[in-house]
């Protein structure tokens, strides 16, 4: 039987490729990068980051939120190429224990789309979810035109719930909002493809 997970300690999640861990104000400069790009940030909601400063606040941000056990985020690393330091961002966006309810969320730097990456990170997210927070249900939502992160999310299992028409106002326009969801039944009986 798995232990489950009790923040008394960062988790490190590896995959083939990934090491999932802290992210850490050393970090910094590269979450800078990786949401200062529009064509990153464009398809999350709120504005491309301009400073160092903002960087670091979401780091300390996501520390205290891991802290107060309310938050997971984990910084995504390529195990054969641990110079290049984070490339991506994922986690839980917010963990309602009472209800064994989750959502995530990530972003991932330009250079790295198409390449499974993202996929890859999510399947470990998820599996620490179900088998060591004991979650029921993980939630996810992604803009209607991030046909990305969209078709990540349906390749781990995730079912469309709905979508939340004009859900928000960026970029001058209104934007859809698609809704999804895995639930532990539906993971513990697929086993999420590999």
């Amino acid at each position: 039987m798995t232990t489950l997970f009790d923040f008394s300690a960062f988790p490190v999640l590896e995959t083939p490729r990934l090491v999932l861990r802290e992210i850490t104000p050393d970090d910094a400069h590269a979450i800078l990068s990786i949401r200062g790009d529009i064509r990153v940030s464009r398809l999350n909601s709120g504005q491309p980051m301009q400073s160092l400063d903002q960087a670091l606040d979401l780091i300390e941000t996501g520390r205290q939120a891991f802290a107060d056990q309310r938050r997971i985020d984990w910084g995504i690393t390529l195990k054969d190429q641990p110079a290049l330091g984070v490339i991506g961002r994922c986690g839980f966006n917010y963990i309602l224990q009472r209800d064994r309810r989750a959502s995530i969320g990530y972003d991932l730097a330009f250079a790295q789309w198409g390449n499974g990456i993202m996929t890859e990170a999510v399947r470990a997210m998820i599996t620490f979810g179900f088998e060591r927070l004991d979650l029921n249900r993980i939630e996810a939502d992604a803009a209607a035109e991030n046909i990305g992160s969209i078709r990540v999310l349906e390749k781990v299992g995730f079912k469309h719930e709905g979508v939340q028409e004009e859900q928000y106002f960026e970029w001058d326009e209104f934007h859809d909002l698609v809704m999804l969801a895995l639930l532990k039944k539906d993971f513990d009986q697929r086993e999420v493809r590999r």
